[in-house]
């Protein structure tokens, strides 16, 4: 029997949080996250490019309030859908960008770039599968962050990473985050734009 890696459980735990429907374009870097996706109930609509992709998903969860994915391959597949996360960032849809990111070692991949600095310019949250140990934990900051804030994450999770064994003590199920409700505007700023 094959030992789940973090590609994996990272997967499985999007899968128990609620993730609701994934969209992409599978490359070497994100095929293990997409599969996991699948094996574990998350229906996949394949995109011909990123950028139909990150409409796809935004638009999913604009009219269903549920948080979709975007999967994409690290690096290039990730600026094929800059525009896109741009878009989704501005008007506060609850997404998460699975991305597949270079090897912490890989520094002259053509596929390094600042991962989390793009995310930042764009206005989306980035955040990062740092070991198989915080897995679970960073994955379901994510989750919160989208779900709960309805934000658009960008979370990158490194070639190296993703191949990791997932610890044995890994829990089967996650527990569900709860959703905090839509948000709304302080009442200080409404009486302010009233006036």
């Amino acid at each position: 029997m094959n030992q789940m890696t973090v590609a994996g459980l990272v997967g499985r735990t999007l899968a128990q949080l609620g993730a609701a429907h994934a969209f992409g374009v599978v490359g070497s870097g994100n095929f293990h996250l997409t599969n996991a996706l699948r094996e574990n109930g998350v229906p996949f609509t394949a995109a011909r490019h990123e950028g139909g992709a990150v409409t796809m998903a935004d638009a999913y969860s604009r009219m269903s309030g549920l948080v979709s994915i975007l999967t994409t391959h690290q690096g290039c597949g990730l600026t094929n859908a800059a525009t896109g996360i741009g878009e989704a960032a501005k008007s506060r849809t609850p997404m998460i960008v699975l991305t597949a990111d270079a090897a912490g070692s890989a520094v002259r991949s053509n596929f390094r770039i600042d991962q989390d600095g793009l995310a930042r310019s764009l206005g989306a949250v980035p955040e990062r599968v740092h070991s198989a140990q915080s897995a679970v934990a960073d994955t379901v900051r994510a989750f919160r962050t989208a779900q709960n804030e309805r934000r658009t994450v960008v979370l990158s999770v490194p070639l190296d990473v993703q191949a990791q064994p997932a610890p044995a003590e890994t829990p089967d199920r996650v527990p569900p985050v709860a959703p905090t409700g839509f948000v709304r505007p302080s009442p200080v700023l409404v009486r302010g734009l009233a006036d």
